[in-house]
């Protein structure tokens, strides 16, 4: 199906790298789906932070039909700005369907919506929010989660290793980050829950470059969002 599409819809010729530029659109148009707009965050988790580039596929993708551009503004009406049309909605579902390895389900729209709108002084709100995501969350393959180690609180991601002649997979942490109080914790990682799409791209490249890269892609990230007032 995928090689139908590539070069039956788009018109590109047979070549071996078709599956990294599917995998590639898939992930820029679930950030689109799931936060409406590419902002700078994106760029930088997406792009390597190239501006230039993001331009250029966000106006590709208005041009094979992925973005629907007749509902915006006249005034604004930007590829850069533009929800997935209809048909992008079912080109994402199929790459969704044949992915491979397998696209693993992401929880409910409803808990992560509970996460976002969760303060941390509400009554709990957030706290209740968090566990409930955690209970969604906790069988994937790659999974960050809150620790508590001695005085210290901690963020973990683990990702599941079958390792050389062993007969079941178990769970590796590839990387941790300590903090002197709950509640510091609990806001990067209601940041990283609602971001829950990109954690096994996150947990491979904790795995293939190390803790230290992952810390510095997240920590450019954050300055992205943060940039745009993006972070919370």
């Amino acid at each position: 199906m995928q090689d139908a599409f590539w070069q039956g819809q788009l018109g590109f010729c047979p070549v071996h790298f078709a599956r990294e530029q599917h995998e590639l659109m898939l992930r820029v148009m679930s950030a689109i789906e799931g936060r409406r707009v590419i902002d700078s965050e994106d760029r930088h988790d997406l792009f390597d932070g190239d501006m230039v580039f993001w331009r250029f596929y966000q106006c590709w993708l208005a041009s094979i039909g992925m973005l629907e551009m007749r509902r915006l503004d006249p005034n604004m009406q930007t590829p850069l700005s533009a929800m997935l049309s209809p048909e992008g909605i079912s080109v994402l579902m199929m790459l969704r369907a044949t992915r491979d390895p397998a696209w693993e389900d992401l929880p409910m729209a409803d808990v992560i919506d509970a996460v976002k709108a969760a303060d941390a002084g509400e009554n709990g709100a957030r706290e209740q929010a968090l566990r409930s995501f955690e209970r969604s969350v906790g069988l994937r393959r790659h999974v960050f989660a809150r620790e508590r180690i001695a005085r210290s609180h901690a963020l973990t991601l683990t990702g599941l290793t079958v390792g050389s002649g062993a007969r079941m997979p178990t769970r590796r942490v590839t990387w941790s980050m300590s903090f002197t109080d709950g509640s510091t914790r609990d806001h990067l990682f209601a940041w990283l829950a609602v971001r829950i799409a990109r954690w096994d791209d996150w947990g491979e490249l904790a795995f293939s470059m190390g803790a230290d890269a992952l810390t510095r892609h997240l920590m450019g990230m954050i300055v992205a969002s943060q940039a745009e007032g993006t972070f919370r």
